[in-house]
């Protein structure tokens, strides 16, 4: 799974809405570091073969992607 981040739980919402409209199925979490603490924001968690597209959505509508990473154990 790929993981965007995004800053807030209503563009979280929003993102999850547009993909699933898109035909791309998308959960929302809290944001978490890679050390597993809490970060701030949100994520959204996506297919990898469907993360790009995904992020391409997203932007579309104007939400700010504050990072983009593969989950842990993708491969």
């Amino acid at each position: 799974m790929t993981i965007l981040n995004v800053s807030s739980i209503t563009n979280a919402m929003r993102g999850k809405n547009l993909l699933e409209q898109n035909g791309i199925h998308a959960t929302v979490s809290r944001a978490m570091e890679e050390d597993g603490s809490n970060g701030c924001g949100y994520s959204l968690r996506v297919p990898d073969s469907q993360a790009d597209r995904a992020e391409q959505l997203i932007r579309s509508i104007r939400i700010p992607i504050r990072g983009k990473r593969m989950e842990a154990g993708s491969p």
